[in-house]
């Protein structure tokens, strides 16, 4: 659309998929960016876990290759993007969410319903457990 209205294409369809091209398309919608998604999403998880790597008495669960899986500790059905635990048995997890302004409110609500049972069913393997849902987007960070 916006390209259009430049003058700097001749159609408002998406030069990728051929669909209606938005700014939501663009960030988030069209199938044919969904590896620019991933990387957007994976490099500030990459970010976060180097910067909670060197934490003493601690051991870090990233859902990025070369860390070990948090599947190990929530399973296959809550993959939050990271988890640390500590040595006095408190459980942090984090989940990551890289979205589209106008959705940013509304993706934070379903994030933390998504994972309101995980964080009770942990609770009786753990002492303390956190749950910090990041949602992030081009005009800030919702916490």
């Amino acid at each position: 659309m916006k390209l259009l209205k430049w003058g700097l294409s001749t159609t408002s369809e998406c030069s990728f998929c051929s669909a209606p091209e938005s700014l939501l398309h663009v960030v988030i919608g069209c199938r044919l960016y969904l590896e620019s998604f991933t990387w957007r999403r994976n490099s500030i998880l990459n970010f976060l876990a180097l910067t909670f790597q060197p934490l003493r008495n601690t051991v870090l669960f990233v859902d990025l290759l070369g860390f070990s899986n948090p599947s190990i500790i929530t399973g296959d059905s809550h993959r939050p993007g990271l988890l640390i635990k500590t040595s006095s048995s408190s459980l942090y997890l984090l989940e990551l969410m890289v979205g589209f302004e106008s959705n940013l409110e509304n993706n934070c609500i379903r994030k933390n319903a998504k994972y309101v049972h995980l964080v009770t069913e942990l609770r009786s393997s753990f002492k303390n457990v956190e749950f910090i849902n990041l949602s992030m987007s081009s005009l800030g960070i919702y916490l």
